[in-house]
C-alpha cells in the first residue's frame, strides 16, 4: 500500500502530463532520505549509494517511476526530504506533548542521526526548485547539521523545561509503535545527511541549527 500510493500517484500525473496541449516545463518531485536505509554515521551527500530493504526500496521505486513519468523536455528536481519540523503537523507536536507528559528521553539507543529541516526552510528549497533553472536533478531537503536522537530529545526538555527522562528501549518502541500506528523503524533508524548540492549552489538556510530551529518553532506557540 505504501510502495503503490507513491508510485500510482507518479504514473497518474505522467499519465495526465502527456495528456495536455502545454505541459508545465517543471516537476518537483518528492522523495525522502530514507532511500539511504539505516547508515549508521556514514555522512550520506546526493552521491550516496542507495541501500536495499524497506523503506529504501519504496523511495528507489517512486523515484524510478518519475523517470518514467516525465517529458524529455521537462526539468526535473527531485527533493529527498529529511524530518521537516513544523507545529501545524507531523511529528514534533507529538514528540512535544511525550516530552511535556514525562516521556522525553531518547528513543532506543539514542546514537541514531536525524536529518531534519524547519518548515520554512523547506518552503524555501520548494520555491527555489520552483523558480531555479540550473536546479536539476536530486538534492537534499535537510539542513546542514543533522544532530543524533539523544541530542534532539535533550533540546526538547530544555526548551519545554523538563528533566531527565529515562530512554525508551528498543523493544518498548517496537511493542508500541504499531500501536501508534507508525514503524518502529522510523524512530530507531536514522541517517547522516547533508544538502551538498544546495550548500554548492550557495541556498541560505534560515534555520540551520537544530536548538535555535527548535526554539523559534516550540516558543512560537504554547499550545500542543
Amino acid at each position: 500500500m505504501i510502495t503503490r500510493s507513491r508510485v500510482d500517484s507518479v504514473r497518474v500525473l505522467g499519465e495526465a502530463v502527456r495528456a495536455v496541449h502545454s505541459p508545465p516545463p517543471v516537476w518537483i518531485q518528492a522523495s525522502s532520505l530514507a532511500i539511504y536505509g539505516d547508515a549508521g554515521d556514514r555522512l550520506c551527500d546526493e552521491t550516496a549509494p542507495v541501500a536495499e530493504g524497506f523503506p529504501a526500496d519504496v523511495c528507489i521505486a517512486w523515484e524510478n517511476e518519475l523517470a518514467k513519468a516525465t517529458l524529455p523536455e521537462m526539468r526535473v528536481v527531485v527533493l529527498r526530504i529529511g524530518f521537516v519540523l513544523g507545529m501545524s503537523g507531523g511529528a514534533l507536536p507529538f514528540m512535544a506533548r511525550l516530552v511535556k507528559w514525562g516521556l522525553g528521553g531518547s528513543i532506543g539507543s539514542g546514537n541514531q542521526w536525524i536529518s531534519w529541516l524547519h518548515i520554512d526552510d523547506m518552503l524555501a528549497v520548494f520555491n527555489e526548485a520552483l523558480e531555479n533553472p540550473a536546479m536539476v536533478g536530486v538534492y537534499h531537503a535537510t539542513a546542514p547539521n543533522p544532530e543524533r536522537n539523544r541530542a534532539f530529545m535533550r533540546m526538547l526538555r530544555r526548551l519545554l523545561k523538563r528533566p531527565w527522562s529515562p530512554p525508551a528501549p528498543s523493544f518498548a518502541v517496537k511493542i508500541g509503535a504499531p500501536i501508534l500506528g507508525s514503524d518502529p523503524k522510523v524512530a530507531l533508524t536514522g541517517r547522516r545527511c547533508i544538502p551538498a548540492r544546495l550548500a554548492k549552489m550557495g541556498f541560505s538556510f534560515s534555520h540551520p541549527d537544530l536548538e535555535p530551529a527548535l526554539r523559534n518553532l516550540i516558543l512560537g506557540k504554547r499550545e500542543f
